[in-house]
């Protein structure tokens, strides 16, 4: 009877943990894409309103042009995520950016099954929910999982490759061996970084299994490094090559001496004691010690990923939240062998030990969920689709601006449907390019140098106007064109003389 009662219980704190997990990421869902790193979010929701305009025969050639024109930048990975959003704005009739947040919390909690599937193996059930609980309601798990971006899918990719890869190698059949190069494919072709952790799984699991020398030798091993790779190979390789090779010349050849200092160090650490606390990812490095034989080496080799990203991408690692993403199902996977040392030691304990172990962990999940819920509703940005509307009509059609904006005018060509010509950098631009030894000079000659054929100068960005004074007194000398809650257009054209 006790066992029965306890498996009732468990299953309800099953079912609690997914409707929980999904209910969150769906709390003030209409919120415009904001709160977390805009400048990606609203790069994905333009090349959404692209496809959807690009798919919807009732609109004017002309705005169909001009959404493609808006959202014509740099791609870093194919546009599956934005691609199956903008065609669910085509069945639902109207683009609403909401639908984005339903898709990844979904996403989200699929993941969440891999990884109880994952779990499962090797742990208890109590300590597979509490690390699935972590991986649900952590807030950073909460803000970053529903960003529209692909990372989070790409976590959910990368989870259900894992659990696939698991599976094959118990098995040792054709079937999962073609499913986890699938699984695999799709994970690269997301976000290609899946490949450090997809890559460091599928090496680690062949060894495990095989053996170093035979894994040469076994075909299934070579099917799935062969359909694994190819399709990211065409896309970056072949159609993409310029792109890719040019992003990894930046962000890794220009910034990677930054791997040499001991500031890098200390801010990865920085990042992640503000994101999931220091305790908790000290404690998931032991536990994943004590993890059993057979699945030891899998999480090895996420680990190895995890590291090996951030030596990688130094700059984004200690910059960009969201590239520690993987890191939330790593710490979900290692918690549970430390926690269930502590359930073994709790069955010996007195039933009031039960009852406040359930007490703190039940009000651990209620703060978590707490401080999620206060981040979200305390960050309301319904206002700003309107301000940046005002001054995109502000500026006039085909002229031609320099913009000193937040979020690479991203806002701008979201929400006022017009884009900038050039951009002034702001201070942390010029921080970036320093590091990778492009110095930007915002003084009198690099101003007059953009300003040549340049209509106008737009500031919405007024602290960092306040943080180059250089460039305050060369607009301070122009007449203004048009000025607004939030803006002010400056003149280049005519210049008080």
């Amino acid at each position: 009877m006790k066992a029965n009662g306890q498996s009732v219980i468990q299953r309800f704190t099953l079912l609690a943990i997914f409707l929980l997990g999904i209910g969150i990421r769906l709390y003030d869902l209409t919120d415009p894409p904001l709160d977390f790193h805009p400048a990606r979010q609203l790069r994905s929701a333009l090349i959404a309103r692209s496809v959807y305009y690009q798919l919807n025969s009732n609109v004017s050639p002309s705005l169909r042009e001009q959404a493609a024109s808006l959202a014509d930048l740099e791609m870093y990975e194919p546009p599956i995520l934005e691609t199956l959003v903008g065609a669910t704005y085509l069945v639902i009739g109207s683009e609403q950016l909401w639908i984005a947040r339903i898709y990844l919390a979904v996403f989200w909690a699929v993941g969440g099954l891999a990884l109880l599937a994952i779990l499962r193996r090797y742990t208890s059930l109590w300590a597979a929910l509490l690390g699935l609980a972590f991986y649900f309601f952590i807030p950073f798990s909460v803000i970053a999982s529903r960003s529209f971006q692909p990372d989070p899918w790409m976590i959910m990719w990368i989870l259900l490759a894992t659990h696939a890869a698991l599976r094959w190698s118990e098995t040792h059949t054709w079937k999962w061996a073609i499913l986890v190069a699938i699984l695999s494919a799709i994970a690269l072709l997301v976000k290609i970084v899946a490949g450090f952790f997809i890559g460091a799984v599928l090496i680690a699991i062949a060894i495990q299994t095989y053996g170093f020398k035979r894994m040469l030798q076994t075909a299934q091993v070579w099917v799935i490094a062969i359909l694994t790779l190819l399709p990211s190979a065409v896309y970056y390789w072949l159609l993409n090559p310029q792109r890719s090779s040019g992003f990894m010349a930046f962000w890794t050849g220009s910034l990677a001496h930054l791997v040499l200092t001991s500031n890098f160090y200390a801010d990865w650490l920085a990042m992640i004691k503000g994101l999931t606390s220091l305790p908790i990812f000290v404690a998931a490095l032991l536990g994943s010690l004590i993890i059993p034989k057979k699945i030891k080496l899998t999480v090895f080799g996420l680990w190895v990923g995890y590291f090996v990203y951030g030596m990688v991408f130094p700059y984004q690692y200690t910059t960009h939240e969201y590239y520690h993403l993987p890191l939330i199902a790593l710490i979900a996977i290692s918690l549970p062998p430390l926690l269930d040392v502590f359930f073994s030691s709790l069955k010996t304990q007195p039933w009031h030990s039960h009852v406040l172990a359930s007490l703190i962990l039940i009000c651990s999940v209620g703060y978590s969920l707490w401080v999620a819920r206060s981040v979200l509703y305390a960050s309301d940005y319904r206002h700003e689709p309107i301000s940046w509307q005002r001054v995109g009509q502000a500026i006039p059609a085909n002229a031609k601006v320099i913009a000193l904006t937040g979020d690479y005018g991203m806002r701008l060509r979201y929400y006022g449907w017009t884009k900038a010509s050039a951009h002034w950098a702001t201070q942390a631009d010029s921080n970036l390019f320093s590091l990778a030894g492009n110095n930007t000079h915002n003084d009198v000659e690099h101003f007059a140098e953009m300003a040549h054929d340049m209509d106008y100068f737009l500031v919405t960005a007024f602290h960092e106007l306040d943080s180059q004074p250089a460039l305050r007194k060369q607009l301070e000398a122009l007449p203004i064109f048009a000025q607004g809650d939030g803006y002010i257009l400056f003149d280049l054209k005519h210049p008080v003389q």
